[in-house]
């Protein structure tokens, strides 16, 4: 049986992430999350997830770094 739809291939790697592009990309994922649950508690803990990290490398970094 053949598919009445060719599969859908979205290419996002020429889309240069600074600036007003970037935004876009953002608002993208802001209604994905606003429209699925799932995706927003999975945006919301990378979110939590990636500060815990910064917030670990600080910390990290500032006990290593030379006295200035």
């Amino acid at each position: 049986m053949q598919e009445r739809f060719p599969p859908v291939t979205i290419n996002f790697a020429s889309v240069k992430v600074a600036g007003a592009p970037g935004l876009s990309l953002v608002a993208i994922v802001l209604a994905i999350a606003w429209q699925f649950p799932e995706a927003g508690w999975l945006l919301a803990s990378g979110v939590a997830a990636g500060a815990a990290v910064a917030a670990a490398m600080i910390v990290v970094h500032g006990r290593s770094a030379p006295d200035r």
